[in-house]
């Protein structure tokens, strides 16, 4: 045994480990490319390795030439892994570039083989060297048909213009180092072990092929390459196996469940989290159809049609709905998710929300009481502008009673006299009990009615409504209405309650103030945004600066009789019909004004 037959077999050992290494990698990553292309370019060196090893020991002329024919199947390998190996590693270049190297060295290659005598190279003669410690190799002399030896030069020269190619467009990319090493990796490598071939084959240097030496270089430059793409998907991994941890941690800490269909198969997954919220065993298959039937009959429709209305426009998937868990009870759940197309998947997360569904119903259960104790505690206002308005229609009906009873008394009364007395009275009945019903609906909780109002009618029946309690209190209350304003969309009766609030409150605004010097005014004009703008401006004190930014809060009042509740209600009422209310001090330092927006009605009014 001498180094020669140690140091080659080393090469050819060190080559198919490299191999089996980077084939594991691509079979276990479909999307592995380089480490596949990288196994067989190094699979056919660990082959040409062999070949070198028997070539130097063998001194038949007929088998040296045998062995050096069959060597160019594992050459040929090699030059298609490494053109695969930048296609796959760079996703670069002109592709035809690489084609046409392999297709130029698998024509030389046919040649060696379908000729009696080999075209690329043939032995026709051999002679032993001695080299260093003693020990003794074969060199062949060696003729080529210059054609094919130049078919044979041109596929090496294509595969390094395809190799440079691509890396000058990754360079341009910014990843310049990877360029620089693959690209003279690449170029090394070629030009080093065709070159020291053909000067072998010339005679010029007595030493054996050295093709699985020069590998060795491109074993490296690729291999540092390939190392830093192993050490960036491991840094990757333990990245992601710390996001998923954060990603628990998170979802645990916000009661989330994670659920994914299969859209293909429609199988639903669904981890711990989000079994438990449906009540369903971690053991338990889940498909689409099983999950229908986990839902509120109610919901049911509405959760099927959000799902394909996603699917079919590729919108975010978002539902509120609930669940009957086997013990009986309800659940609301909120779900969101999103489609993924290409993969025919959709993936989401569920939550619970049955203590906030629980606190909304409880908040608008109390919003609805302290609205209805607002409109209760106006029943004082109320009564005064009630007994002032059924006066008049029930002062009316009376003069017109007498007078038919007086008509009535004469022989031959006036029939149709008696007949318009009539008439009369049922008018002014049906204004009392117009009255009537005002405040019967001022005073009765119900929900929101939203319809097209005339703001003109509005305003008026407010002005009404508290002209008798503006009377008692000297005020002067004027209106002042834009003309040709459309119709507003809302609830008569709860804007009723609100102008009502604002003008009493203005109205209370101007106690201690002359008597000449209390008015109010109701103004309505459009505000240049689709919305009409009502205000109502006092004469009063003003409202301090410290107490402006807490009008609106609940149980907040300047009044010593007051229960803070009246401003509340109204900017709920207000906010509610899609508008906003606001206050201020009038620039000229007397009285506020408080003003609110509402949107106009799209639909004409009421017939």
């Amino acid at each position: 045994m001498n180094w020669m037959t140690v140091i080659w077999p080393m090469v050819t050992g060190a080559c198919f480990t490299l191999a089996l290494i980077n084939l594991r990698i691509a079979c276990g990553d479909r999307r592995a490319a380089p480490h596949l292309f990288f196994a067989f370019a190094s699979l056919a060196v660990a082959a040409i390795s062999g070949f070198e090893l028997a070539l130097m020991r063998t001194s038949d002329l007929v088998t040296y030439d045998a062995i050096l024919r069959w060597a160019v199947v594992p050459i040929g390998i090699m030059m298609a892994s490494t053109a695969g190996f930048v296609w796959s590693f760079f996703h670069a270049g002109r592709t035809w570039l690489g084609i046409t190297s392999v297709l130029l060295n698998l024509s030389a290659q046919m040649a060696d083989f379908v000729t009696p005598v080999p075209a690329v190279r043939h032995a026709v003669a051999l002679r032993q060297q001695e080299t260093f410690g003693g020990v003794h190799f074969t060199i062949p002399t060696i003729v080529s048909q210059p054609i094919w030896e130049a078919v044979d030069i041109l596929s090496v020269l294509f595969l390094i213009a395809y190799t440079w190619d691509a890396a000058w467009v990754v360079w341009k990319r910014g990843e310049r180092r990877r360029a620089l090493v693959i690209g003279w990796g690449v170029t090394l490598f070629l030009l080093g072990a065709r070159g020291h071939a053909i000067l072998v084959e010339r005679g010029i240097l007595p030493t054996p092929y050295l093709v699985s030496f020069s590998f060795l270089g491109l074993l490296i430059a690729i291999g540092i390459e390939l190392t830093d793409d192993v050490l960036h998907t491991a840094r990757i991994a333990r990245n992601l196996k710390e996001s998923e941890r954060r990603i628990d941690l998170a979802a645990r800490a916000a009661a989330l469940g994670f659920w994914t269909w299969d859209i293909t198969s429609n199988e639903i997954w669904a981890n711990p989290a989000a079994r438990a919220l449906f009540g369903i065993r971690q053991s338990e298959k889940l498909n689409l159809s099983h999950f229908f039937g986990l839902l509120h009959p109610e919901d049911r429709q509405g959760v099927e049609f959000a799902i394909q209305e996603s699917l079919s426009d590729g919108k975010e998937y978002e539902r509120e709905y609930r669940t009957q868990l086997p013990d009986g009870k309800i659940r609301w759940i909120a779900a969101r998710g999103k489609a993924d197309q290409q993969e025919k998947v959709m993936r989401g997360v569920v939550m619970d929300i049955t203590a906030q569904r629980g606190s909304e119903q409880e908040l608008e259960q109390v919003r609805s009481q302290l609205a209805h104790s607002g409109r209760v505690s106006m029943m004082g206002q109320l009564a005064s502008a009630l007994a002032h308005e059924l006066n008049q229609p029930l002062g009316a009906i009376l003069r017109n009673a007498e007078a038919a009873e007086i008509f009535l008394q004469s022989t031959s009364p006036d029939i149709e006299e008696l007949r318009a007395i009539i008439g009369d009275i049922r008018k002014d009945d049906q204004r009392a009990g117009q009255v009537i019903d005002r405040l019967r609906s001022m005073l009765k909780r119900r929900d929101l009615e939203s319809m097209p109002i005339s703001i003109q009618d509005l305003l008026n029946e407010s002005i009404t409504l508290a002209r008798a309690d503006a009377a008692s209190r000297q005020v002067g209350l004027e209106i002042s209405i834009a003309p040709d304003l459309p119709p507003v969309k809302g609830d008569r009766v709860h804007l009723q309650q609100v102008l009502l609030n604002l003008l009493i409150n203005a109205m209370d605004a101007m106690n201690g103030s002359s008597k000449g010097a209390r008015r109010v005014v109701l103004s309505a004009e459009p505000d240049g945004q689709g919305k009409l703008l009502i205000a109502v401006k006092d004469s009063g004190h003003g409202i301090a600066p410290e107490s402006l930014g807490h009008v609106f809060d609940p149980f907040f009042t300047t009044k010593s009789h007051g229960m803070g509740m009246g401003l509340a209600i109204s900017q709920t009422i207000i906010v509610s019909h899609g508008g906003e209310l606001s206050a201020k001090n009038n620039p000229d330092g007397v009285g506020a004004t408080f003003r609110f927006t509402l949107p106009v009605a799209e639909e004409g009014l009421a017939a």
